[in-house]
């Protein structure tokens, strides 16, 4: 192992001695406690089976980097949310950001990158699906941010790295991450029980309890799942010394039937709720917190609350026709995601820029907020039909039709901001337009509808008994509408509609060389395109009027294009010594054009979507599981991506850049993950058994665009991502489907800040910053039940 880690990690990569030192020493003890003596009875790894190709497969013969979590690898991991879950997935990069330049101060916005590719501005990079629907926001505005189901009863979390437009849309450009519910069971009950509660260091009680059950109904004709959920996470940031508020809580709640009319006919509707509510941010204000003595502090005016309501129904029918199966998706998902955002310190840094108020910090009394909803009717229709297994041919047709209506209003109220700047520099904020009851900004919509068809096809020809051929391609029709009202004494204009659209008609073709000597062994050669579509702005206000000036545009753009992307990939899925070590690797480049990318005003605090240049991402990941013994389970993760833009993007001739040659996008350049688990010998029917896992991922010390004082606009003071550390262990006892457990997670008590921003890029007025960080060391305890 640590000459396997030797090789892995290059010169350039800065490990601390005492982080090595622990890794050796634990690996030390390893090798003396945990390995059995020579002769010891050997087990295989569990197969995986997947169906990131929409047809279920053994994770070892599918020719894509995917990572999969069941259920049990979930327990036993305690992954409870995106950010657990996307921590052990490796290339891939996950932030809270709700204090970033393109967000709103809720805790719930997030930016998640798979191998560099990332964007804050336009239809996400990243396909988020619940089974066969996707459920991705459109970044529009400040107030759009993603929804995630939360981590109970599913079957399995693919993830998917990659484009996969060929079968998961236009909107799975960078990548897919799938949540595959259990469906009902025809001919046995079976059932799932989780609870679990645990304390945070300086911080407040979480606890869960959550169950699943299902049965047929009439024995191989009609069946159910039902499920119900509801976890709290204990806050840990105190808010003027008010306690900690950053608590959340969420329910959820599901139902699923599957009625088998005959032998080859099936039909499935399901119904899934959920409802995330966030009482303040995570965030907390830099010089009042010392995250090294648990001190965690914000001096926000209000609360940072949001609420996060969706439902999605659906209905899934299968036919087997015999010489192929037959399945239609019908879907429609429903979201209704209100925020209040404290705005209260924002806008007087934002005046106080103009010489219009004294201080960017408030008044006693002084209360400013901004009221958000993300707003999403959005239905799905898919057609698609798989071939049966033939010896030459394999093939996968289909269509899919959506209709998208996402809508971002907002308000911003302050009742005493216009009397500040009369009495301080006599500047009437609200003369000639007017602010009922101190509200300053109208958006009651800020709306783009999509509408899309597609026809989509895979075709895979067996050349030879161990060499296959993939040709892919998926053909679309996208038409797109936005439509903004907006105005007031913020923007400097009255209330007014402006509206653009566009169709494009994009085509994202893949190609795959696979060769597969033996059921062990598979090496793989791809390209594919990945496609996103355009889309429009909203106006920024006449105090944006300086940024717009150093960029050389009189205004904003009101419309921004499609960008697109080359993907290519090398890989290898190889199992050796009688399926007890596997190992899967990739290497890759990406080739990323016509970027969408979020256009930061610093001096006013507005933005812009424009299509900035060219990223080229590089990299690799390898995954190796090895199972010396039967008892003993080891997995080693390692991942390298460098995203980096090749040329300089401006926005007019003869202007400071945008972004420059050399710049990178967000994301750890190195991640590791090692795990390794233990089962004891049975005692009196139970199985003892200990776990840990250990995540290490390296510092961005390259710049980004945004910290590149060669750009026009910029914020040098911001930093980087941190070096990360994270150790968790969990150990129990299991027996007769149940599974009792403590654990410890951020053991080592680690407490990077993982994201830091201000208001306005302005020395002289703003200097209030804003960290995030992971949560502090927590200890518990689970109790699980499956059967």
């Amino acid at each position: 192992m640590l000459l396997l880690g030797s090789m892995l990690l290059p010169p350039a990569v800065d490990i601390p001695d005492a982080t090595l030192n622990a890794l050796r020493v634990s690996l030390g003890l390893f090798a003396l406690v945990w390995l059995p003596p020579a002769g010891a009875q050997t087990g295989e790894i569990s197969e995986v089976v997947v169906t990131a190709t929409r047809r279920e497969e053994r994770l070892q013969d599918v020719p894509i980097s995917v990572s999969a979590f069941s259920q049990d690898k979930i327990d036993q991991q305690g992954l409870r949310n995106i950010d657990d879950l996307t921590r052990l997935s490796p290339g891939i990069t996950f932030q809270r950001n709700g204090t970033g330049s393109s967000a709103n101060y809720n805790d719930e916005n997030s930016d998640l990158s798979i191998r560099g590719i990332d964007s804050q501005a336009g239809t996400s990079t990243t396909g988020i699906y619940i089974d066969d629907t996707p459920i991705q926001s459109r970044h529009i505005g400040f107030g759009a941010v993603n929804a995630f189901p939360a981590l109970f009863d599913l079957d399995r979390v693919e993830v998917l790295r990659g484009p996969q437009g060929t079968l998961f849309g236009a909107g799975a450009e960078g990548g897919a991450v799938r949540f595959i519910t259990p469906q009902p069971g025809l001919t046995r009950e079976s059932g799932y029980v989780r609870s679990e509660v645990a304390t945070t260091r300086h911080g407040d009680t979480s606890y869960e309890a959550g169950a699943a059950f299902g049965a047929p109904i009439i024995n191989e004709i009609l069946g159910f799942r039902v499920s119900a959920s509801y976890r709290r996470d204990g806050g840990w940031v105190d808010r003027q010394d008010q306690g900690d508020a950053n608590w959340q809580e969420t329910f959820t709640l599901r139902g699923a039937l599957k009625w088998a009319v005959n032998e080859t006919f099936t039909v499935s509707p399901s119904f899934y709720y959920q409802d995330l509510h966030i009482n303040d941010t995570a965030s907390w204000w830099v010089a009042l917190s010392d995250p090294g003595s648990q001190r965690y502090h914000n001096g926000n005016a209000l609360t940072n609350p949001s609420r996060d309501p969706f439902w999605l129904a659906a209905v899934r029918v299968e036919w087997n026709a015999g010489f192929a199966q037959l399945t239609s998706n019908t879907s429609f998902f429903h979201r209704n995601q209100h925020s209040n955002s404290d705005y209260t310190q924002y806008l007087r840094a934002t005046y106080a820029s103009f010489g219009l108020l004294p201080s960017i910090f408030p008044q006693p009394g002084d209360q400013g907020y901004a009221a958000f909803r993300d707003e999403q009717k959005n239905w799905y229709q898919e057609l698609r039909l798989a071939s049966a297994a033939n010896s030459h041919f394999t093939w996968n047709t289909g269509v899919f039709f959506s209709h998208l209506d996402e809508n971002i209003p907002e308000d911003i109220y302050d009742r005493t901001l216009r009397q500040q700047m009369l009495d301080y520099s006599g500047y009437d904020l609200c003369d000639p337009l007017e602010c009922p009851n101190g509200r300053i900004f109208h958006g009651p919509e800020d709306r783009v509808v999509e509408k899309q068809i597609a026809l989509f096809g895979e075709l895979t020809y067996r050349l030879t008994n161990s060499l296959s051929a993939t040709a892919g391609v998926r053909v679309s029709k996208v038409d797109f509408s936005g439509t903004t009202l907006q105005g007031g004494p913020f923007l400097g204009t009255p209330d007014a509609t402006t509206s653009a659209g566009g169709t494009e008609k994009p085509v994202t073709p893949k190609a795959v060389l696979s060769w597969q000597p033996n059921p062990d062994n598979l090496f793989y050669i791809s390209a594919s395109k990945g496609y996103r579509v355009g889309g429009v702005n909203i106006g920024v206000g006449t105090i944006c009027g300086g940024d717009l000036e150093t960029l050389g545009l009189s205004a904003a753009p009101s419309e921004f294009a499609s960008d697109n992307l080359w993907s290519y990939e090398l890989g290898g899925k190889n199992t050796f010594l009688d399926h007890r070590l596997q190992i899967n690797s990739s290497l890759f480049w990406i080739d990323w054009r016509n970027i969408q990318q979020n256009v930061y005003l610093p001096s006013c605090g507005e933005q812009f979507t424009a299509n900035l240049g060219h990223v080229v991402s590089r990299g690799g990941d390898v995954d190796i599981q090895f199972k010396p013994v039967r008892s003993v389970f080891l997995q080693l993760t390692a991942a390298y991506t460098d995203a980096k833009f090749t040329r300089d993007s401006r926005a007019a001739d003869n202007t400071a850049p945008i972004v420059s040659a050399g710049d990178r996008l967000p994301g750890a350049p190195w991640s590791f993950t090692l795990a390794a688990e233990k089962v004891f010998i049975d005692w009196s029917g139970y199985t003892p058994y200990i776990r840990a896992d250990f995540q290490y991922t390296t510092a961005q010390t390259a710049l980004l665009a945004g910290t590149d004082a060669r750009n026009a606009l910029t914020d040098v003071t911001i930093p980087g991502l941190p070096l990360t550390k994270d150790l968790q262990l969990r150990g129990g006892f299991r027996w007769n489907g149940y599974d009792i457990s403590l654990f410890a997670q951020n053991l080592l008590d680690q407490h990077p800040v993982l994201f830091e921003s201000r208001d306005i890029a302005d020395d002289a007025t703003d200097r209030l910053y804003f960290g995030r960080g992971v949560r502090p060391r927590t200890y518990g305890v689970t109790a699980t039940y499956r059967f």
